[in-house]
């Protein structure tokens, strides 16, 4: 490759102008959006919501539905336009010389074909003369690249099968199968943990060195452009806002928007001082750490099994899996509690069995000095009144069907401990006491930003007026700098009204923004647990250090 060739840019988008047409108007999405993507380079582009970052991934690829009108602008590749190309030039450059990688990898792949076999078929879609065997040969080299162990045997298994960082891989070699000089990778790593995040985003950048494909990484997530990223493109509300190489948009932003996306991002911070180390003899518990010393909640021996997917009970295929094994905690009274883990390492599941939303066929659960039935769930269980939980997608928990009155409304009858009088005025100062317009009240979760539907959601878990709150993931299909006043807003309402709370995450540095006492969650059992200082700087379990070190290096200190 000469270089002429390299300093050429593969991709220009200049002034790109898009605008949405709708029976109440056209509203304007893209406005002015020019940038560059030269052979070899990681382009992150980095945005909130509403943004217009995927819009932009979208037009590349011509993805956009038929409502969408292009009012500016050229979008040229290799020279070429392509918004001046036919539906079948588009059609053909897709694939082949650009392709993607979204976000949602269970929804890319086909539940009832082998992974194998949709490489396989991708690779003889886009190479005709292909012969099935060479197809074959092709799809199982693919796999291998991409890091799947045993390509050969994987080759048969299903996508259930595989854990969450395969197939997203699984979907990386399909985007590979073209052998495409683009990538556009729309939050590729959003769905992932840490750890899995961490080995994804390596893999790209081992793809772009071995193989000089391009990759136009669409993220939310200022850490993950940090680790790979060329140059980022911060984009706010369709528009281009600041463009610049990584290090610079670190270390010297100029736009107060791009100041305010970093300072944001929570920083995992490694404390210097010492904490004493926890008990190994004692491996149902964790020491009080803050608030009332004596526990306001004890569990003990809480195991339950579910089924190995797709295969029913009984039919003598496959074991059953354990999604808890023995798991005790202790919970300390006004204090907030942490429990972090990777996707199926049982965190939630304790969650929902604490709240009465699930059941456990053995295990014990005390809340001060009366026991309940963790084989029971709901009302029955006795812990809906006493354990309130917030969910992860508050667009998920919320009815559509109820305004936000009426969600309170409900909220305060469940608690019965005020008159029907007061319901309003209660409502009223609740939603003073989180930031919410009171105007909101006669409004249905569709009319709602994210940020206000999980604040709802808070507010309907505070008026039940429970003893204890399970918050699952609350800040995590959030963008950056609602996250940041969420997490605020939970410590100073749990400080203020002197509750508890367990704090469910898979993001150490917000853990220990909230929580002053942890619990590691692994394979459905406690790894480790201690205090938040001890967890942090002094423990040395192996498990609990790959977490802490699969976070993007710029934002811990």
């Amino acid at each position: 490759m000469t270089v002429e060739h390299v300093n050429t840019p593969l991709l220009r988008v200049e002034n790109l102008g898009l605008r949405h047409v709708s029976r109440s108007g056209p509203t304007t999405i893209l406005s002015e959006v020019s940038f560059e993507l030269r052979h070899g380079e990681i382009l992150g582009i980095i945005g909130e919501s509403g943004a217009g970052k995927s819009t932009v991934g979208n037009a590349i690829l011509g993805l956009l539905a038929p409502e969408f009108e292009q009012t500016s602008g050229t979008i040229a590749f290799d020279g070429k336009a392509i918004d001046a190309m036919t539906a079948g030039e588009r059609e053909a450059l897709r694939g082949r010389r650009i392709s993607a990688i979204f976000q949602d990898h269970t929804a890319s792949l086909d539940p009832l074909m082998s992974v194998g076999a949709q490489v396989e078929e991708t690779c003889l879609a886009l190479d005709s003369s292909l012969s099935r065997r060479k197809a074959r040969a092709r799809a199982i080299d693919l796999l291998a690249r991409v890091g799947i162990p045993e390509p050969e045997r994987r080759y048969r298994n299903y996508p259930h099968q595989f854990s969450g960082g395969q197939r997203q891989r699984v979907v990386i070699a399909i985007a590979l199968a073209g052998s495409p000089d683009i990538i556009i990778a729309d939050e590729p790593t959003s769905a992932l943990d840490a750890t899995v995040q961490k080995q994804v985003l390596e893999l790209l950048k081992t793809l772009v060195d071995e193989t000089g494909v391009s990759i136009i990484l669409v993220t939310h997530d200022m850490g993950v452009t940090s680790e790979i990223a060329d140059r980022v493109l911060v984009m706010r509300k369709g528009q281009v806002v600041e463009a610049d190489r990584t290090a610079v948009i670190l270390d010297r932003p100029r736009h107060d928007y791009t100041r305010m996306l970093l300072a944001a991002v929570p920083r995992l911070r490694i404390p210097t001082g010492t904490a004493k180390a926890v008990d190994d003899g004692d491996q149902n518990h964790s020491p009080a750490t803050g608030g009332d010393q004596s526990p306001l909640l004890v569990a003990e021996g809480v195991s339950k099994q579910f089924a190995p997917q797709g295969v029913a009970w009984g039919l003598g295929r496959g074991k059953p899996r354990f999604g808890l094994r023995d798991v005790g905690i202790r919970l300390p009274r006004g204090t907030i509690t942490g429990i972090v883990g990777e996707s199926g390492s049982g965190k939630t599941t304790f969650g929902r069995i604490l709240a009465g939303l699930d059941t456990a066929p053995t295990g014990r659960i005390k809340i001060g000095e009366r026991a309940f039935d963790v084989s029971r769930s709901g009302r029955r269980s006795g812990l809906l009144g006493r354990v309130q939980m917030i969910f992860q997608d508050p667009s998920v928990s919320l009815n559509p069907r109820m305004t936000v009155g009426e969600t309170l409304d409900e909220s305060i009858r469940f608690g019965a401990r005020i008159g029907s009088g007061d319901k309003p005025a209660v409502a009223a100062a609740m939603m003073d006491r989180l930031g919410l317009p009171r105007s909101l009240l006669g409004r249905h979760p569709h009319q709602l930003s994210g940020g206000q539907k999980q604040r709802v959601c808070i507010a309907r878990a505070l008026l039940a007026e429970p003893e204890i709150i399970v918050a699952d993931e609350p800040t995590s299909a959030l963008d950056v700098s609602v996250q940041a006043e969420i997490v605020k807003l939970l410590k100073d309402t749990i400080a203020e009204r002197d509750m508890t709370m367990i704090f469910i995450s898979h993001d150490l540095a917000v853990v220990q923004q909230m929580c002053s006492s942890v619990y590691i969650f692994r394979d459905g059992r406690v790894e480790d647990y201690g205090p938040a200082e001890f967890i942090f700087s002094r423990s040395d379990n192996p498990y609990t250090r790959t977490l802490i070190n699969a976070r993007p290096r710029r934002f811990t200190c």
